[in-house]
Formats: structure tokens, C-alpha cells, sequence
């Protein structure tokens, strides 16, 4: 070991004087004339003195002072691939040979380690390098392991290496205190023996209970059978149900009967299965896929106006009808443009429906201008013959692609969904008819009964007593929704932050912000459509025969003079879904020819317009849900026997006479008529 000392370094050895002019006499004396016991220290003009030269129970103190000072310094110790040794012991060399022939065995044991057990692994690996750097100092591996396991025991180690010393020790418990020799000398080994982290990681970490996976246990698929059902069993019925069928299989096995799970257990295996492997069988359709792993759309990447995405929602409110005044739920439709997360255009109609989504895209294209492209989903008011015909639709004459979602698959049109949960139920919840999940379900019912009870008095034109006066003023108005839903759209749009945003001294950019920020950056490229093309544009087109200057429509009668040279021939009629007293005619090609107006109706006194045509089908459709429920009652008022048995047989005719044996219904009657036959 080459250490040298110089006289001050030895002030506090034993059997040392305790001057410096001592001290260099003694040291003199040890080197004697030896030249290698002694030399002048670099830079300096004192002189310094091997340990060799000093006797041996002094070497051994100064050689506890050296290691104890180069324990203090934190230094790493990196094992270079000459000094790997090969493991002594048959069972880690085995598992070494294993871990290299086969590297995916080592990445699933890593992988499979906790955090603790990574810490206690580290810690190992701590001590293992401060006894190879002893050694690298000259000290032999049996002392330097000797040296830490005692120090670690009597906790005089260094802070940093003492409290590796207690995190390596995975066993815990007052009486567990330092390391071990022999754990030491062993882990010593492993990082010798081991060529990177990971085999180090793996070969170092204690082993720890592993709890027994699902897939492991063998009774789990019998009780799934039972708990995999749509119709939501709970897990006691799912255990009843087990149980008989497990008592009936092994009746004639008592080892099986023995070994049936206990509901403790069942719910235990449950706790351990994923969600998504939980709710399978259980759930369908988009409850099933909310579980499943999804794929997020970059918007970034789409121009604005690029897509507009639009959705109905179903009010969780109630207003009086524009026509009757009668109580209904109205339908909201909004439209949001996907790169912005802008509100582009809403429309609010009686029902989900054709015209309703129509009117929504023609007040944000009016407004903002065209999209690219539209998403929506299959519903019948969104994908329609009017908006997505190939010649006539709307959307096909303004050229914008209509794209529609899976059906089942709410989540591909995640933004206006999470939108419909938001505008929606805080333009209901101003309003004191809200209905939905946050309302009061007994203050629902009460106030739901009272504007039903003075609508009905209304029809009858009594007068309204107090409790059906203040209910019926608690009923939204049209006009009154209209305005709340415009001013909730303006806030959502101006003052919203919206967190999918980017994001601008530190705060969310609003939609209205981010739009005009793109508009600037990005230049505006959107097509424009003035108030005579969108008034055009947004009617209704269809194919009709000219017959002599006429063409028949909703049962409505159309006359043009130009019509007769048209005669036998298909055109292109433009209606006006709010007024029929006229139509727009064209060729096949588009062209104008002229505009055909209302003259006569063999069936109607009127006109009849396309919204007018809407509320007769929906009417006609209630009325028949209603027959069928009045058909279903009178079905169930039916005595369960329809045909009642004649008894006439037993009844005396009107030719019957007093010579005719009476008939006896009971034996009583029959021992008061002939008592002979009972006697027998």
C-alpha cells in the first residue's frame, strides 16, 4: 500500500511524543537510512515517511484512519470489464448464464421489481463499491468487508453510507441492525460478477410475497360465467349461483366440495382484475369502448373551418310550446368548430330533426363562413336525404364533405360531447324547470304536476288558483330560452378558458381569442356566403315532373307559365321550409328557369309548408304511440277466460215434466233422492 505520512499526519499516535521536532526524530529513526522510507512531499519542503517503515500495530491504526477518510469521500467505484470475476457460487452463475442467453428473462424479472426492492438493490450496490474501493487502496477484501459490517453494526459509518447500510438490510426489526459479513461478502460477489446495471438490479433485489395473479387462480373462469352478463348481476347472486352449480358438479367429490372459493375470496380475485377485464361482458356498445384504450385527433392540423362537428342534445328542462303553450322538452343543436373549440352556430327546435340541424349550420355559416368538411353521428335528424343527398342535399350543393361517426361510438366525437354536457345543463339550470340529475327529484314531480294541472285548466278556460298560477310562471317562454342559450354560447365562446388551448401569459386562450389569434397568424382563407346565396343554398331541394305547367309538392299544386315547355320532363323545385306559397324551379343542371307559385289545391285550402308537414307527421306519430298504449290497456282489462262454458245441459228444459228424474249435483242430494245407491 503506498501511504505516506508526514509529522503533523501523526500527531495522536499512540506511543508518539507529542512535539513536531519529536515526531520527525522518531520517524528518522524508524526510516533509518532506507531512501524508500523517505522523501521530500511535492511542493513543499517537509518530508513524509511510508507506513512500512512504522511498526506493525501502528500500521494498522493509521491504516483504520486511511479508510475511514476515503469512506468519507463520496466517490463511485466503476468495475471495468477485466476486473468481472466469475461467480464461485453454482446457483448465480447459473442464474447469470440464464439472464444472458435470454434477455427478455431479465427484462421481465426487472421489470417485475417494486420500488423498494430497486432501493434496497441501490443501497447493496453502495456498500459493494465502497469495499472494492478499500481494496483499490490496498486494503484485502476480507478486511474491508469486516470493516463496514462492524462499522454499519455499531452506526459509525459516514451519514450516506450508513443509511445504505440500514436500507440493505431488507429484513426489518429492532434486533436487525448494520449488515452482515457474509451478506456482504455475497453481494460483493454479485457486482463483481455482474457486467451492467440491469444484471446487477436483478441479482441484488430481495425477493418479496408476490401476490397471486388472477389469471392463477382456477375456479376465476367458473365464476365469470356468472358475473360476464348484461343483466348485472351482483356479486352475491354471481356467488349463490356458483356455489349451486359447484355443490351439483362434485356432489361426488369432497376434496371439490372442500375447495370452493368463499365469497371473501371471490370478492378478493375481483379486486385484482383490471377494470376493463371486470366490466367485459357486462357492459356493450360505447359503455364497453369508454374502457378501452383510445387515440387522440391532432387539430393542430386542421385549417380553421376546417371541421365542424355538431350534436343534439335533449333539454333536462321544460318551456311552453310557441303554438299550443302546452309543456315539452326542447332539443338543442350546436355546431363547434374542432380546431378552434368555437360555437359557430346552435338552432333549438321541438325534436332532433332535419330542419333543426339544418338551421343550426346556416346561422354559423352565415356568420363564419364554410367549413371543409362536417362530423356528426347516424341519428336521423344528422344524416338525412335533405343534407347529404348526392345531387339535392345541401351540403352536396355547397360542397362540404359530411363524414359520420361509428355508430355505438360516442367517443370519436369526444369534444361536442363534453360540450352537450356543459352549455346545456347551465342553460336548464337557470331555469326553476331543470329536471335533470342535480335537481331535487321530489320538487320535479310536485312542479311537473302543478304546470300540467294549469295547462289543463287553461284549455278548459277556468281560472287558475294560486299554486297553478305561480307553477305556470315558473315555465320558460321560447323567446326567454332563446336568449339564455345565446348569451351562455357568447360566454362559452369569449370567456372561457378552455383548457385544450393553447396557452398565453400563463392562461388558457379563450375559443374567441384562438380563432382570431389563427385567423391573423394562419391569413383567412374561408369562403364567405352573402344572405341571398345562403337563402338559397339552405332550401330544400327535389326532383318533380312538370305536367302541363304544373308540379305537385306536399300535396300542393305549383303553376308557372314557362313550365309548358317543360311538360313531361324532371326539374329541380327549391321549397322554402317557413313559406309554400311559392317554389324555385330549375333545370336538371341547375340553371333557373322560374318561380312557380300556389294556385289551388284539390286537397288543401291552404298551402302547406314544409315545418307545417313536420308537426302533422310528429303529431301522427304521437297519436299512434297513444292508440297503442290505449290498445295495450284494453288488452290487459280482458278476462283471462274469453269464452264462458255453457251450463244450459244441466238446466231443466221446457219440455221437461215431473216424471223426470232430478239431477243431483251433490252426494247429499243424491242420499236424499235415492238412498239406496248410498247404502250400497
Amino acid at each position: 500500500m503506498s501511504i505516506w505520512l508526514a509529522a503533523k499526519e501523526c500527531v495522536g499516535l499512540p506511543d508518539f511524543p507529542t512535539r513536531l521536532q519529536n515526531i520527525r526524530s522518531r520517524l528518522d529513526k524508524y526510516s533509518g537510512e532506507n531512501e524508500n522510507y523517505r522523501r521530500r512531499r511535492d511542493g513543499t519542503k517537509a518530508f513524509e515517511y511510508h507506513i512500512d517503515c512504522f511498526p506493525e500495530h501502528i500500521q494498522e491504526i493509521i491504516k483504520s484512519r486511511f479508510y475511514a477518510q476515503a469512506l468519507e469521500t463520496q466517490s463511485t467505484v466503476i468495475v471495468e470489464p477485466s476486473e468481472t470475476k466469475t461467480p464461485r457460487s453454482t446457483q448465480l452463475a447459473t442464474n447469470l448464464d440464464l439472464m444472458r442467453q435470454c434477455p427478455a428473462l431479465l427484462d421481465r424479472k426487472v421489470g417485475e421489481l417494486t420500488g423498494n426492492q430497486k432501493d434496497i438493490a441501490d443501497a447493496r450496490a453502495i456498500l459493494a463499491q465502497e469495499v472494492l474501493k478499500l481494496i483499490g487502496l490496498g486494503s484485502s477484501r476480507t478486511a474491508a468487508v469486516k470493516m463496514i459490517s462492524e462499522q454499519s453494526r455499531d452506526h459509525t459509518l459516514p451519514p450516506h453510507l450508513q443509511r445504505a447500510a440500514d436500507a440493505a438490510n431488507a429484513r426489518k426489526g429492532t434486533s436487525r441492525k448494520g449488515v452482515s459479513v457474509r451478506s456482504l461478502q455475497e453481494w460483493v460477489t454479485v457486482y463483481q460478477s455482474t457486467t451492467n446495471g440491469a444484471e446487477r438490479l436483478a441479482l441484488l433485489a430481495p425477493g418479496h410475497h408476490k401476490a397471486r395473479k388472477a389469471e392463477h387462480i382456477g375456479w376465476l373462469p367458473a365464476f365469470l360465467v356468472y358475473w360476464r352478463n348484461p343483466i348485472g348481476f351482483n356479486m352475491k347472486e354471481c356467488y349463490r349461483r356458483l356455489c349451486l352449480d359447484w355443490t351439483e358438479t362434485f356432489a361426488d367429490q369432497p376434496a371439490m366440495l372442500n375447495a370452493m372459493p368463499s365469497y371473501d375470496a371471490v370478492r378478493r380475485a375481483l379486486d385484482k382484475l383490471p377494470k376493463r377485464e371486470l366490466m367485459r361482458g357486462r357492459v356493450t356498445g360505447s359503455a364497453a369502448t369508454s374502457l378501452e384504450p383510445y387515440q387522440k385527433r391532432d387539430w393542430s392540423q386542421i385549417p380553421v373551418n376546417g371541421c365542424w362537428i355538431s350534436d343534439g342534445k335533449s333539454m333536462n328542462m321544460k318551456i311552453a310550446h310557441p303554438i299550443h303553450g302546452q309543456p315539452f322538452i326542447p332539443e338543442l343543436t350546436l355546431v363547434l368548430d374542432g380546431r378552434t373549440r368555437f360555437v359557430v352556430g346552435w338552432s333549438l327546435s321541438d325534436s332532433e330533426k332535419a330542419i333543426g340541424v339544418a338551421e343550426a349550420y346556416a346561422h354559423g355559416i352565415g356568420r363564419y363562413g364554410k367549413p371543409l368538411f362536417v362530423y356528426s353521428d347516424n341519428g336521423g335528424g344528422q344524416k338525412n336525404k335533405m343534407l347529404d343527398e348526392e345531387v339535392l342535399g345541401i351540403f352536396s350543393r355547397m360542397g362540404i364533405k359530411h363524414l359520420t361517426g361509428i355508430p355505438g361510438h360516442p367517443q370519436a366525437r369526444g369534444i361536442i360531447e363534453r360540450l352537450n354536457g356543459v352549455i346545456p345543463l347551465r342553460i336548464a339550470q337557470r331555469f326553476a324547470t331543470y329536471n335533470g340529475s342535480h335537481a331535487d327529484n321530489e320538487m320535479v314531480r310536485v312542479l311537473d304536476r302543478n304546470i300540467r294541472s294549469a295547462a289543463k285548466a287553461q284549455k278548459k278556460n277556468k281560472q287558475l288558483d294560486a299554486r297553478q298560477s305561480n307553477a305556470l310562471a315558473k315555465l320558460p317562454s321560447w323567446s326567454q330560452l332563446m336568449d339564455a342559450i345565446q348569451e351562455e354560447v357568447d360566454k362559452y365562446n369569449n370567456s372561457h378558458e378552455h383548457s385544450e388551448l393553447p396557452k398565453y401569459n400563463g392562461r388558457y386562450l379563450t375559443p374567441a381569442q384562438y380563432r382570431a389569434a389563427l385567423l391573423e397568424i394562419e391569413g383567412d382563407d374561408i369562403e364567405y356566403v352573402s344572405e341571398i346565396e345562403l337563402r338559397e343554398l339552405f332550401k330544400p331541394q327535389h326532383i318533380r315532373t312538370c305536367a302541363r305547367g304544373w308540379i305537385e309538392h306536399n300535396n300542393n299544386e305549383y303553376f308557372a307559365e314557362e313550365l309548358g315547355d317543360f311538360d313531361g320532363q324532371k326539374v329541380r323545385i327549391g321549397i322554402d321550409i317557413h313559406n309554400a306559397s311559392y317554389i324555385n324551379i330549375y333545370r336538371m343542371d341547375g340553371s333557373w328557369i322560374c318561380k312557380g307559385i300556389w294556385n289551388g289545391n284539390k286537397r288543401a285550402a291552404i298551402p302547406i309548408s314544409e315545418v307545417e308537414k313536420q308537426q302533422k307527421e310528429r303529431a301522427r306519430r304521437q297519436l299512434k304511440n297513444f292508440e297503442e298504449k290505449i290498445d295495450a290497456i284494453k288488452q290487459e282489462s280482458r278476462h283471462v277466460i274469453e269464452h264462458k262454458p255453457d251450463f244450459s245441459g244441466f238446466l231443466p228444459s221446457e219440455a221437461a215434466t215431473s216424471d223426470d228424474k232430478p239431477i243431483a249435483f251433490l252426494r247429499s242430494d243424491l242420499a236424499r233422492t235415492n238412498p239406496k245407491v248410498i247404502n250400497e
